[in-house]
């Protein structure tokens, strides 16, 4: 029986392929480090309870000005959203959305055992995305463990970007790391906001612990995509203990999310797919004979 730890989470989706060996169930956790500029999942990267509101669907009511406790909390920049959900519950135009909700790894459970069968007939399990599960990180090593102890293979993808000691609380619960990397050196911080000595650090720490390790590698045309990240990228794939390297072809499934959950659009017009010949060069990396 798993504790009574809570984590935030703003998604739980079953039967994915594409998160690690097998069928998993792939748990999205709430809360990023990161601001990728070109972030599908923008109302994933709050720690805070957020409302998302669609303009399509308002019917200017005003129902959600009225309610208690937390009378325009919604509305007034200052005040913090609480995450009660009653202007969600009392919309009549279904224009808002509560974005994320509290769990125990009990919780997440449940699911788990629902999808056990396919766990073991497929080689599947359990894969921690985000967000950053890292960043919740007693959440995460008490769902880990409560896997782990029922025989559910387990996955993390993360950033890299938290503290070398959350990796280290999560290293006998994880058989397998999905590492992003995201851009070069020189404008990771610039694209992502991120620290790339942190997360290239991390990366050689966990190489150097032996877990198994695959690298994730968004490719977006008018973003990452340049020589230097290419050189990267296959120095890193160099590396004892890289599996393999997989390419994501960018996609603008974010677009429109982030007006929603009240942050200003990215520069979507400067974001392509990359061509059918920079992709098979990028994917050649990760076939490289080590």
């Amino acid at each position: 029986m798993a504790g009574e730890n809570t984590g935030r989470i703003f998604n739980i989706q079953r039967f994915c392929t594409g998160d690690g060996p097998g069928i998993r169930t792939t748990l999205f956790f709430q809360g990023c480090p990161l601001h990728c500029l070109w972030c599908h999942n923008p109302e994933s990267q709050s720690f805070l309870p957020q409302v998302s509101r669609r303009e399509e669907s308002c019917i200017n009511c005003g129902q959600c000005r009225k309610m208690e406790p937390d009378r325009f909390c919604r509305l007034i920049p200052k005040n913090v959203c609480s995450g009660c959900g009653k202007c969600v519950k009392n919309c009549p135009g279904g224009a808002l959305t509560l974005l994320g909700k509290a769990v125990t790894a009990e919780d997440v459970m449940e699911v788990l055992r629902r999808d056990k069968f396919y766990f073991d007939h497929s080689g599947g399990g359990v894969t921690l995305s985000g967000g950053e599960p890292l960043a919740q990180v007693e959440f995460a090593r008490e769902l880990l463990k409560a896997a782990k102890a029922e025989n559910i293979h387990t996955a993390i993808e993360t950033s890299g970007a938290v503290p070398w000691e959350n990796f280290d609380k999560l290293l006998p619960w994880c058989d397998l790391w999905l590492f992003d990397i995201k851009a070069s050196p020189h404008r990771y911080t610039q694209l992502t906001g991120g620290n790339y000595e942190q997360i290239k650090d991390n990366l050689l720490r966990l190489l150097a612990s032996g877990g198994g390790v695959i690298l994730r590698v968004p490719l977006v045309m008018g973003g990452n995509c340049e020589e230097a990240f290419y050189d990267e990228l296959s120095a890193l794939a160099d590396l004892p203990g890289v599996e393999k390297v997989d390419i994501l072809p960018y996609h603008d499934l974010g677009r429109g999310k982030s007006t929603m959950c009240g942050k200003a659009e990215p520069p979507w017009e400067r974001f392509s797919v990359p061509d059918k010949e920079t992709l098979a060069r990028y994917e050649r990396i990760g076939r490289i004979e080590k």
